[in-house]
């Protein structure tokens, strides 16, 4: 009997000391819950044939390329000045290489300043020109006190064009937060995303919520339009994250009710209506992820996320590419229509969705094996918009990117399964405007969006273990650590070697919600385990850590918004 008791305790020691030697090593693997989706779980762990581009370099040759008023060639330059001169006046950028535009849609000239910003660089001053306070000029409507799509920002159009380039210059506030009169035509904005609410029918006593199912709105008349047939509910994201971020900076109560009636309508709006298309409704997610953190609402996060990664219901086949190769690529987790000629990913909102995506798990970790999984793939296949991504059969400008283009910075427009004519050239880097009869299918509007790529994606010493900054376009954010994002697509565990700096800091993962080192600097390696994500911030060595509404804080920082799971949740 006493031999069976000392076996009994012999196997209870050594099982013990088992799991402790597990949870040494791989803390993750007792992490919280982790929530799929659909489309992202049909991707491929591993995309094939991987290859990943040094992105932040694209980014840079890409500003150096367009604004070279020097570079010489068939069709260049490209940037030219609207009275022939740089040293006043507005730079002109054609959206496609080759279109003789007279004009620089703000979709492609703002996203350009956001590319080089994040970028490092100082476009208040790059070249001797402030390009800042050009785009910021040149693109605003005083009668509507908004942004626009061309010269002076006035005149109706879609939701989606009216609506971006107030995206891109809050971007732009986000980067240069001193530079004059910028916060004040920020809040301006957001004044008016106020007044147009009210007279979509949003109340505060009661509460209810305006209805944004409109084609457009002017914001001159304030009138709701819907001169097309179609819709664009989406609108109700760009209001939520326009209206929080300038509630963000200066406080406003009604800037945050622009924000709660857009968040609340998405929240409340049939799972099955996704109102997805284009880019708005990409800003929901991490409105609602930040709002549900930092003021304890309860809005549906997991139905904005399987909206934006799963297939519209307002615009046939609109969402993301999933589940299938094209041609001899894995395509997937590129962002445009899953129909036309079987799919047709486009690169603004592909980038878009990248710059969008990756902040969301720094206030809701449940999410970052799905996100994680979904940008690697991302992330690969992207290279496939540029000339030295597919052979010169499966694309329509190759000898001219051959030429004139040697780094390769400049993307088509998109990529379609197939090309229109030879369902056999699989996939095909292409574009619409040689259907239109210009010279080429290189899209600059989409190309100036890289930076929202660039700036997330960073290398580690595993090829397709990335480093994700979770930071790095989450703009207006509180106060925060370094914090990244890692996923480890392999069926074993990786030894990931990254570099924190010469100042000594914990590394927390929100994941498995344990510290994994202490007190380390300069390189530091740690495992992570097969098929598992892990998000890690780099705080203070030996921080005081604290505990609020659910909040792990140290030295006074969020560290963790879902401490054990927990967050008050406010109801609106």
């Amino acid at each position: 009997m006493k031999q069976k008791y000392n076996f009994a305790l012999l196997k209870l020691f050594i099982c013990s000391s088992i799991c402790f030697f597990v949870v040494l090593l791989f803390p993750v693997c007792f992490a919280a819950e982790q929530i799929p989706l659909p489309r992202i779980d049909a991707m491929p762990s591993e995309p094939s044939p991987y290859h990943l581009r040094d992105w932040k370099k694209v980014a840079r040759d890409y500003v150096e390329f367009v604004l070279d008023e020097n570079k010489r060639g068939d069709l260049l330059p490209l940037v030219k000045w609207n009275d022939n001169s740089s040293s006043q006046g507005m730079f002109i950028l054609p959206s496609y290489v080759g279109r003789k535009d007279r004009d620089t849609e703000a979709i492609n000239g703002m996203a350009l300043v956001v590319t080089g910003s994040l970028m490092g660089l100082d476009m208040t001053n790059y070249k001797g020109i402030n390009f800042v306070r050009l785009v910021s000029d040149y693109y605003y409507c005083e009668p509507e006190g908004m942004f626009g799509n061309d010269k002076g920002g006035c005149g109706v159009t879609e939701y989606w064009y009216k609506i971006l380039p107030n995206f891109l210059f809050y971007h732009i506030c986000d980067q240069y937060p001193h530079e004059e009169g910028m916060k004040a035509e920020m809040l301006r904005i957001a004044d008016q995303l106020y007044r147009s609410s009210l007279v979509l029918g949003g109340t505060k006593e009661p509460w209810n919520v305006p209805e944004y199912e409109h084609w457009s709105f002017d914001f001159a008349t304030m009138q709701a339009r819907n001169d097309r047939h179609w819709k664009e509910a989406g609108a109700a994201a760009a209001y939520g994250w326009l209206g929080y971020m300038a509630f963000a900076i200066g406080g406003n109560q009604n800037h945050l009710d622009v924000a709660d009636w857009a968040m609340g309508y998405l929240s409340k709006r049939d799972s099955a209506k996704n109102p997805l298309y284009e880019i708005m409704l990409r800003y929901a997610p991490i409105t609602v992820a930040r709002m549900n953190a930092e003021l304890g609402r309860n809005y549906d996060l997991d139905k904005m996320l399987r909206w934006c990664t799963g297939i519209s219901d307002n615009r046939y086949g609109w969402g993301v590419i999933s589940g299938e190769r094209w041609g001899e690529y894995n395509c997937d987790g590129l962002v445009g229509s899953t129909t036309d000629t079987g799919g047709y990913a486009f690169t603004m909102n592909t980038f878009q969705a990248a710059g969008m995506s990756v902040p969301i798990v720094r206030y809701d970790q449940r999410y970052a094996h799905t996100i994680g999984k979904w940008m690697l793939n991302l992330v690969s296949a992207s290279r496939l918009f540029y000339a030295n991504g597919l052979g010169a059969e499966l694309q329509d400008n190759k000898v001219w990117c051959d030429e004139n283009d040697p780094n390769y910075c400049l993307a088509y427009e998109g990529l379609r399964k197939h090309s229109r004519d030879n369902i056999g050239k699989r996939p095909y880097a292409t574009g619409d405007a040689m259907g239109h009869s210009f010279p080429s299918n290189l899209g600059l509007y989409g190309s100036s969006h890289v930076g929202y790529l660039a700036a997330v994606v960073n290398r580690t010493n595993m090829e397709k273990i990335l480093q994700l900054d979770c930071l790095a376009t989450d703009f207006f954010h509180e106060k925060a650590y370094p914090t990244y994002l890692y996923y480890n697509p392999f069926p074993e565990y990786k030894k990931v070697k990254i570099e924190v700096g010469t100042q000594l800091v914990d590394l927390y993962d929100l994941v498995s919600q344990t510290f994994l080192k202490r007190n380390v600097s300069g390189t530091v390696v740690f495992n992570i385990m097969s098929d598992s994500a892990m998000v890690l911030v780099l705080a203070p060595a030996g921080g005081k850590v604290s505990y609020q509404k659910g909040k792990m804080i140290i030295d006074g920082i969020v560290v963790d918004y879902r401490h054990n799971g927990k967050n008050k949740k406010v109801k609106k």
